[in-house]
């Protein structure tokens, strides 16, 4: 019962704000903080991870006590408690978003085959520079501003079938031109 009449006079004097808010917030960080890297530890099972626990947890539940959002002692328990279970999800969460995924799984989820190589920047640029201008313009329109033939077409004052067999050629030459340094080993 004491540390319960102990969290009700904290929540009152950080509540009351005044010369005592600094030293109520303190005591109410040291004593909660311990018990809140304890559950870190034990759910994230990392000694910093829990450290940033206690510096998350212990935020919300000193805005939420200065904001009188938790006046009484059982609420700031569960506050703390819950607080401390969000934020652990929240972190499960960001590892999970964090988590490279294979190429496979891309492929798999594009529902295409596997790319055959990763491209040479260096290597692509040559090869688009050995085109002729309008077939790397069609290229850029088609490719990098995602323009239909239409659209490409009446931009380059050309038909779309036009369009259409100029993209086909600059793609099948961007093809032999970046498969030849696999082929001589450069």
């Amino acid at each position: 019962m004491k540390a319960e009449a102990s969290d009700a006079a904290l929540l009152a004097g950080i509540a009351l704000g005044g010369a005592g808010l600094r030293e109520a917030e303190r005591a109410l960080c040291r004593r909660y903080a311990p018990r809140i890297r304890l559950y870190g530890l034990r759910h994230l099972r990392d000694e910093d991870r829990a450290r940033d626990l206690v510096q998350t947890v212990l935020l919300a539940v000193l805005q939420a006590a200065r904001e009188k959002r938790v006046r009484e002692p059982e609420q700031l328990t569960r506050f703390v408690l819950g607080t401390c279970r969000n934020a652990v999800l929240r972190v499960r969460e960001l590892d999970r978003r964090a988590e490279p995924a294979t190429d496979e799984v891309l492929v798999a989820a594009a529902g295409g085959e596997a790319p055959r190589d990763p491209v040479n920047a260096a290597v692509l640029l040559r090869c688009l520079g050995s085109l002729g201008h309008r077939a790397r313009r069609v290229l850029e329109l088609s490719f990098h501003e995602e323009l239909e033939s239409g659209e490409v077409a009446t931009r380059l004052a050309l038909t779309q079938g036009n369009v259409r067999v100029i993209r086909h050629r600059a793609l099948a030459a961007l093809r032999v031109c970046l498969d030849a340094p696999a082929r001589t080993g450069a």
